[in-house]
């Protein structure tokens, strides 16, 4: 800063936005309420958004899927406290390996994947039976919104996983420190933690709404969506629903910057077995 006080020019290169500073934070929920302002202020169809969502979340347990035939350790069960779809605490016989991996190599700029990863994935891929229940209110019907603004805005989302996944799980070689099974993990902690949003979000506010209309005035609701719009009647399911989304990008942002995130961000951190024993090793290495 200049003898006067005032702020320097500027002239010096600028500094790279800090990961999970307020700016960051900022900017995640900026971009997630960006479309409930188009649903109510534009127009924009609801029906669309929402199959936008659906698809990002289908996306990122694929892109996981795929990212873990790459990881290297084996799976550990015992003290766990999540089980991903497929298993749980009684599997540990089935996912104890006897020998050693054995890596093989698709193409010399890929690490290499390992075959037995993909009982694994395979197993996992059960938790698109809780991907499904939100279809089902609307049935085929959910065809009608595959128009060409979601596809353009998958091929964005498809785009964005695979950043997310290589930067998560291919920087600094980090599938070397993981189990197939705690890559899974992190994609269906974020599908559960949705599952228990919509769950609590659906019924109290139906049950809200029309609790209000009786009390005020039979009709209201109608009224409201004659006037405004019926997106502005859809933004209390919305608004839980695009802060969750919020939330869950933030903490997976924090879950990977941040040595010992805390609050919410330490259940997307998932349980890696080797930790508490990792940490006692660095505190007795360090007296």
């Amino acid at each position: 800063m200049p003898s006067d006080g005032s702020a320097e020019s500027g002239h010096g290169p600028s500094r790279p936005l800090d990961p999970t500073g307020r700016g960051a934070l900022a900017l995640v929920l900026a971009t997630n309420l960006l479309p409930l302002a188009g649903v109510v202020a534009f127009g924009w169809r609801v029906g669309e958004l929402l199959a936008v969502y659906w698809i990002e979340v289908a996306v990122l347990v694929l892109a996981h899927g795929a990212a873990a035939m790459f990881a290297r350790r084996p799976i550990v069960l015992a003290d766990r406290s999540f089980y991903i779809t497929g298993y749980d605490d009684d599997a540990e016989r089935d996912a104890v390996w006897e020998r050693d991996p054995e890596p093989i190599h698709l193409v010399s700029w890929l690490p290499p994947i390992y075959l037995r990863n993909a009982r694994v994935v395979r197993r996992s891929l059960g938790i698109f039976g809780f991907l499904l229940f939100p279809l089902v209110p609307v049935g085929w019907d959910a065809i009608s919104y595959l128009t060409p603004t979601v596809g353009l805005a998958t091929l964005g989302v498809c785009g964005a996983q695979v950043a997310e996944v290589r930067r998560e799980f291919f920087t600094d070689r980090a599938y070397e420190e993981l189990s197939p099974y705690m890559v899974v993990e992190a994609a269906q902690r974020v599908v559960y933690f949705y599952f228990m949003i919509g769950m609590l979000t659906v019924i109290p506010v139906t049950i809200g709404l029309f609790a209000v209309e009786a009390a005020l005035a039979p009709g209201l609701l109608d009224r409201v969506a004659d006037a405004f719009g019926v997106g502005v009647l859809l933004v209390p399911y919305l608004l839980p629903i695009t802060l969750a989304k919020a939330v869950v990008e933030w903490s997976r942002r924090r879950a990977v910057n941040e040595d010992n995130p805390d609050g919410i961000a330490t259940w997307f951190t998932g349980e890696d077995p080797r930790r508490e024993w990792k940490k006692e090793e660095e505190s007795a290495g360090d007296g």
